[in-house]
């Protein structure tokens, strides 16, 4: 095996990057990336794509994330997390419980959030971790973010110990420590995130995850298949004249019935979703919607050999054109 995807639990006190290249040391690639950065102090979930399976890893990045996080109150740092310097005091012995569970209702949905000054995101080619690092100023205009699902698990005001325990269940670009943050705001106790943990990632989760002392052991016997990163699109299994058309990177066109639905999970058709198809094909695997959404184009044994775009259904067929071709012309 040369390409594949390793589902990393990564420990704390590394980059992702730092985490990528131990996997790559480990398995002896030269090309590897990951799916959706992890702060250092941050564990969990992280897919590392390796070699020919990197440019599969957006169709993750793009789906749905779990977490299992703490917020606690009485400090809000720099970092809006553990690490950070505290740059805000307050005793939070008045807290009380149902202003908080009311605080956090107040965070589902789609909503503007801020992005912390110590991030990966850039200003002018530089990322803003950088930036404040070197002591300038940041200041990151509001994106809107996707909350799915926030659950508290544990609400613990006791001297010593105020702090609360909840899952979230986010789309991309969601920062935990901004939301323990804008919390603490909320009910006007300063706040910070003590920990977080990713559960899952797109189709991945933790339990199938694994440290890279197992890594190390069992080397690519721990590796998937590069379209467990797809498995939520809808497929085409081809006939032998599609595969020729695929290999050349041609369009595609087949009755709506050849596609199949894709498997149900979290996430599914996150990527490129624009606008209902034309009346008259309405298969479990188009549906509405369907018009920009992706599908696998598969060999008849199973082989992901490309991916490509829905432009047009109409009556009882639908049209495709290329975005991603994995098979060789030859």
């Amino acid at each position: 095996m040369d390409s594949g995807i390793l589902i990393l639990n990564k420990a704390s006190g590394m980059t992702s990057q730092q985490a990528v290249t131990a996997v790559k040391r480990l398995l002896g690639v030269k090309k590897a990336g990951h799916s959706g950065i992890l702060d250092p102090q941050v564990t969990g979930v992280l897919p590392v794509f390796l070699g020919s399976a990197t440019r599969l890893a957006e169709y993750v990045t793009d789906r749905r994330k779990c977490y299992e996080a703490v917020l606690e109150f009485g400090t809000a740092t720099d970092t809006q997390d553990a690490t950070g310097a505290i740059v805000a005091r307050a005793d939070p012995a008045g807290l009380d419980e149902r202003a908080v569970r009311n605080a956090f209702a107040r965070f589902r949905g789609v909503l503007l959030q801020k992005p912390p000054a110590y991030s990966a995101r850039k200003i002018a080619g530089k990322r803003a971790y950088e930036l404040a690092r070197a002591g300038r100023e940041v200041d990151l205009q509001p994106r809107p973010i996707t909350v799915f699902d926030l659950s508290i698990r544990d609400v613990h005001l006791y001297p010593g110990d105020y702090c609360v325990r909840f899952s979230i269940e986010c789309g991309k670009g969601a920062y935990i420590r901004t939301i323990c943050h804008d919390i603490g705001a909320a009910v006007g106790v300063p706040a910070h995130m003590r920990s977080l943990v990713r559960t899952c990632s797109g189709p991945f989760v933790l339990a199938d995850a694994h440290l890279l002392e197992e890594v190390a052991q069992e080397k690519w016997n721990l590796v998937l298949a590069p379209d467990a990163a797809v498995e939520h699109l809808s497929v085409l299994t081809l006939t032998a004249e599609q595969m020729t058309a695929v290999r050349h990177g041609q369009p595609v066109d087949c009755p709506c019935g050849d596609l199949h639905p894709a498997q149900a999970g979290m996430g599914t058709m996150a990527v490129g979703a624009q606008e209902a198809p034309d009346a008259g094909c309405g298969g479990a695997a188009v549906g509405e919607g369907a018009r920009g959404q992706f599908v696998r184009m598969v060999a008849p044994d199973g082989r992901l050999c490309a991916l490509y775009e829905l432009v047009e259904a109409h009556e009882d067929r639908v049209w495709l054109r290329a975005k991603k071709v994995f098979c060789d012309a030859g």
